[in-house]
């Protein structure tokens, strides 16, 4: 090797690398230097590895500690986030809720329409109507069976009710004494005709409709006096003004004397 060249000698890639540091530690990196003048002996460069083209830098890591903890920061939200379990039994519970509610507000709005339908009467006859009467729309579907049975029952007491009358009237055109008395109680027994729907009949259909008890046991004692008052009317009591069975009787005696 000739003396009067200048060499880097022993100078591996791994003296190049950056030792592992720390932040804020001061890191030495070595570059060649620039050609010099040849008339520089090349002595000082032998026994060690570093040459006399290398010199060293001192370089001074400047990255923040804060801009280190960011980035674990970003790695650490690309994660999946899992939700605990007990925030998703909260969320079914409000949703559950909310169904209830909303069932309420539909109850509610159901109730306001049939009010409203109250206000437009259908019953008796649509030229004449003074109350709203509808079995298959208000009436449960276990209830509807027996509540049609008692509204035919109402009718046919109506009916009895006017052909006890119009029976009153033939016993006092038939020249009976008691004509007159008959035909008066006769026709007061028509006022059964309002009374039974509103005494009876109307509280065992909002009862239904309703389902209120105490409108059933009022309809429990009127029934009871209904009845009470049709096997009179049946059996035809004398002096009853009842064309039932033993007034049938006598007409029938006076009729043949």
């Amino acid at each position: 090797m000739s003396s009067g060249s200048k060499i880097c000698s022993f100078v591996t890639p791994s003296q190049l690398m950056p030792p592992p540091h720390r932040s804020g530690e001061t890191m030495t990196f070595f570059r060649p230097q620039k050609q010099k003048a040849a008339s520089k002996p090349a002595a000082s460069s032998y026994g060690t590895g570093i040459g006399d083209d290398c010199e060293a830098v001192d370089v001074t890591d400047t990255v923040p500690e804060a801009k280190i903890g960011q980035t674990k920061n970003s790695h650490e939200s690309t994660r999946p986030v899992e939700q605990p379990r007990g925030d998703i039994s909260e969320r079914e519970r409000a949703l559950k809720e909310r169904e209830e509610q909303l069932r309420r507000r539909e109850a509610e709005l159901g109730m306001v329409e049939r009010e409203i339908k109250h206000l437009k009467p259908n019953w008796p006859f649509e030229w004449y109507a003074i109350e709203y009467h509808d079995i298959d729309e208000e009436i449960p579907s276990g209830k509807k069976a027996m509540m049609k049975r008692l509204y035919m029952n109402l009718l046919m007491t109506w009916g009895a009710l006017f052909i006890n009358w119009i029976a009153m009237l033939g016993i006092w055109f038939s020249g009976d004494q008691s004509g007159p008395s008959y035909t008066l109680w006769g026709t007061m027994y028509l006022i059964g005709i309002p009374g039974a729907w509103k005494l009876w009949y109307r509280p065992i259909y909002f009862a239904y409709r309703d389902k209120t008890t105490l409108r059933y046991f009022c309809f429990v004692i009127s029934f009871a006096f209904h009845c009470f008052f049709v096997v009179v009317m049946a059996l035809g009591l004398p002096n009853c003004a009842a064309g039932g069975l033993m007034t049938k009787g006598e007409q029938f005696a006076v009729g043949k004397t």
